[in-house]
């Protein structure tokens, strides 16, 4: 019997009131059942997600289903668990906050399968309200904002299909992902677009338009402008040891505190700039918080990032 086309990995941790839908979409693929592989890495849950996790993946007749632990924790070696164990030939990552389209596994294995200078492809990603809160609706408009965001392609609705420098989530194959030494442990955040760059010597990376994932934001502003300040710390990091430098479009980031300092020009970019959801007064007021804070965090965290001590020895990466 053939073994699976595609391996999903879904690396997990404390994540047991996000997972069920997440596989749930998985399930809801257009693919064979009998194809897919799907693998949850479970870096220490203390909130049930491994026995959702297996509870899930028994319901389905996927190819092959396994809850896997990784003694280490942290996202990327999560990542590079379910990698070492992938049985196919295509690698999709999957997050518990993601809620992929029905087609969405069928269209990156057959682009790689179609197009072999593509190395790694992905969609857009779409926030959607966490909850039925204005605040949701602001934080999911504040992470639409296409200006706000830095202009990354991955996040600007009606983008056209093409070359770019990272994507969201991400499908790979998997034997050069794992040339490329998989994902770097070091960097706690910033790992996907690292990857991405360093897979850029076996084809470009592709923007695919029309793949649009859901994706849920945190549910608090003090989640949110702690995650942003920690993308900040480890967006420095990722530049003072790769050597390289920031994009024009995340210089964006670097003056938009200074730019929600006017409330006009603010305003200007939260109506325009947003792709909805649509909301009320509030949560217009919520989005143009979320994204001076947002902004303000990313910048700060650079700031700190740029101070901090560079390790002595960068983790060697697989050639």
């Amino acid at each position: 019997m053939a073994g699976p086309r595609v391996t999903v990995v879904v690396p997990v941790r404390d994540e047991a009131s996000r997972l069920g839908a997440c596989l749930d979409a998985i399930a809801a693929q257009d693919l064979p059942r009998e194809s897919v592989e799907v693998l949850v890495v479970d870096g220490g849950s203390t909130d049930g997600t491994v026995p959702l996790a297996r509870a899930a993946l028994a319901r389905h007749l996927w190819a092959h289903a396994a809850v896997l632990h990784c003694d280490a924790g942290d996202r990327s070696s999560n990542l590079n668990l379910g990698l070492e164990q992938a049985a196919a030939p295509i690698l999709v990552r999957v997050d518990a906050r993601s809620r992929i389209p029905r087609d969405y596994v069928r269209r990156c294995a057959e682009l790689l399968d179609q197009r072999p200078g593509v190395a790694v492809v992905g969609g857009r990603q779409r926030a959607v309200p966490a909850g039925d809160r204005a605040l949701d609706a602001g934080v999911a408009r504040a992470l639409n904002n296409r200006w706000g965001m830095g202009l990354s392609r991955y996040r600007r609705p009606g983008s056209p299909s093409g070359e770019t420098d990272t994507v969201y989530l991400g499908a790979y194959r998997t034997g050069q992902l794992r040339a490329a030494g998989g994902w770097r442990t070091d960097l706690a955040v910033n790992e996907d677009f690292d990857l991405n760059r360093r897979l850029a010597r076996f084809g470009t990376v592709w923007f695919e338009a029309g793949l649009t994932v859901d994706y849920l934001p945190r549910a608090s502003l003090r989640g949110l402008l702690g995650q942003y300040w920690a993308f900040g710390v480890g967006k420095a990091r990722y530049w003072r040891t790769s050597g390289d430098r920031p994009r024009p479009r995340q210089l964006v980031l670097l003056g938009a505190p200074l730019a929600g300092a006017a409330s006009a020009l603010a305003l200007a970019v939260e109506v325009a700039g947003a792709d909805g959801p649509r909301g009320g007064v509030l949560a217009h007021l919520a989005a143009l918080v979320a994204l001076s804070g947002v902004a303000g965090a990313w910048l700060a965290g650079v700031a700190v990032g740029s101070l901090q001590r560079q390790a002595r020895t960068p983790q060697p990466v697989a050639s």
